[in-house]
């Protein structure tokens, strides 16, 4: 089964496009780091997250944020692959690193990501073009072009004019023409615009929901009618939720995530 076709079957079994998104963030785990536990919090303090959230069917991937845990020096990659080692049987799983360069640099990430790290999926910086992406176009893989991100920097090369196109629909183009999925954030309405050129037919990886306040709701009539291909990520807003709730990690991530799948599961 190749990865577009079992997150399509996860989305179906779980009733949800939600992708949780892992940014491990010491301080706001633990009021008393100590540098020599950080392995060992990442991995009891997500494991337990995820496990509630997998019981629930309260998500249908998880995105591991590579900046997030290679912060953390060894401890943070160790506890990288302990989670996707944990989790990679249960559910989809993407790994959020961005990669990008020449052809011989670009085979080596992509051996990184799919080979030693053992993801379904990775995000692709475009910019480098058709080589730079060509080596995690993979059989049974999927690459996630970013094309119109969530980040308020976007509209500053994203949004430059190419003749009669913005540069993201060109981006658009190629992820259409090399089968790639494409990252789309929740924060732009632009969403819509794509899902009508792509027919729903490209999957979307969809950030910006939750702490960056997207509408979840907009985004669920864009991709209503073919949701499963497709995840929306909520990341801090999920892991963090008990700052803003109270009562233990687990069970706030969970509320919250349930608050989330609400809305989305009115179009299964």
């Amino acid at each position: 089964m190749n990865t577009l076709e079992r997150l399509a079957k996860t989305a179906d079994e779980n009733k949800t496009i939600l992708c949780f998104g892992v940014d491990p963030d010491i301080g706001r785990m633990t009021k008393e780091p100590e540098e020599e536990q950080t392995e060992e919090l990442i991995n009891e303090y997500f494991q337990e997250i995820i496990e509630t959230l997998l019981e629930e069917n309260a998500i249908a991937a998880i995105k591991p944020n590579y900046a997030f845990f290679a912060q953390y020096g060894f401890d943070g990659l160790n506890a990288l692959q302990h989670l996707i080692e944990d989790f990679k049987e249960d559910v989809p799983i993407i790994l959020d690193v961005k990669r990008g360069d020449i052809g011989k640099t670009s085979e080596a990430y992509a051996k990184e990501a799919y080979d030693f790290w053992g993801a379904d999926a990775a995000t692709i910086s475009p910019y480098m073009g058709e080589d730079s992406v060509k080596p995690f176009l993979r059989e049974n893989k999927l690459a996630y072009l970013l094309c119109r991100t969530s980040n308020k920097g976007a509209k500053d090369f994203q949004e430059l004019k190419c003749g009669e196109k913005y540069l993201y629909e060109k981006v658009l183009e190629k992820a259409m023409e090399w089968k790639c999925g494409i990252v789309v954030g929740a924060t732009s309405d632009a969403i819509k615009s794509i899902v009508k050129t792509t027919k729903g037919e490209v999957p979307m990886l969809i950030p910006g929901i939750g702490a960056q306040g997207g509408d979840l709701e907009m985004v669920m009539e864009a991709v209503k009618n073919n949701p499963g291909i497709h995840r929306i990520n909520a990341s801090s807003s999920i892991a963090y939720a008990h700052e803003k709730q109270g009562g233990a990690p687990p069970e706030a991530a969970l509320k919250e995530a349930e608050k989330l799948n609400d809305t989305i599961a009115k179009y299964f």
